[in-house]
This record gives structure tokens, sequence and C-alpha cells, in this order.
């Protein structure tokens, strides 16, 4: 299990998060999220509501395997790779929703990425660069 730390935390829920995803035929696409939140820091799971996701949302129906960083990537110097689930009703759209409102109160989205850490990298250059920090066993 991948645990965040509470500094982690606070940058992915407060932060611009940058969700890596790539399509079954390993076409890459990136994009900005803001309405993110940590649900359980011990067991590194992570909610993003979609509201615009259009490629996005493709390619994690195709190919559930994401990686996110934070634009603030200086001082919170991690990569983060896991598994999205999508979810258009339920709790986790429950979720979406009240983040949404707290954000922007005229959103509404369409469904819930909830992603699963399994792995952190260290973006921080030097001879660390790339290391693996924690890796879910």
């Amino acid at each position: 299990m991948v645990k965040l730390s509470e500094d982690m935390v606070k940058s992915l829920e407060n932060e611009i998060v940058f969700l890596a995803t790539s399509s079954k035929e390993g076409i890459p696409n990136v994009a900005p999220m803001k309405a993110v939140k940590v649900l359980d820091a011990e067991k590194g799971m992570v909610l993003i509501a979609d509201n615009f996701m259009n490629k996005t949302l493709k390619n994690i129906l195709e190919n559930p395997n994401v990686a996110l960083t934070t634009a603030n990537c200086r001082e919170m110097p991690y990569q983060y790779k896991g598994v999205a689930e999508y979810y258009k009703e339920g709790e986790y759209l429950k979720i979406a929703e009240e983040l949404d409102k707290a954000l922007r109160p005229d959103f509404k989205p369409k469904g819930a990425v909830v992603i699963k850490i399994t792995e952190i990298y260290n973006l921080k250059s030097g001879p660390d660069a790339g290391k693996l920090i924690a890796k879910d066993e």
C-alpha cells in the first residue's frame, strides 16, 4: 500500500494536477486538473472530478494506467503512477459533486475518476532523479 504524506495531500488538493493517460495504441495525453481530492492518504486513493474529460476519459476506459504530477514540482517533486476507475454514479460521483460545488458552483461533474496510487517516483534533479520512492506490494 502506498501512503501519501501530509505535504503530498496538500499539494495534490491545492495545486494544478497534470493527469497523463495513454490510449490502447500508446498515444499519450496529458491534461490539467483542479477538482482533485485525496480520498484516503493511507491507501493512496485520489479522486478527480470529470468536468471536461474527452481524450482523457477515452484513454482511461481503454487503458487504466495513469500518472500524475503537480504544477508545483519544484517543491513537491513527485510523480505518482496508478490505476484509474471511472464512476458515473454512487458515492464517488457525490464526492465529485461536492468538490465541484466548493470550487465552482456552476459545475456539475459527468463522473469521477478514482486512482489507486501504486508507485511514487522522485522528480527532483540530481543523483536520485527518477528513483522509486514507494511501491504498492
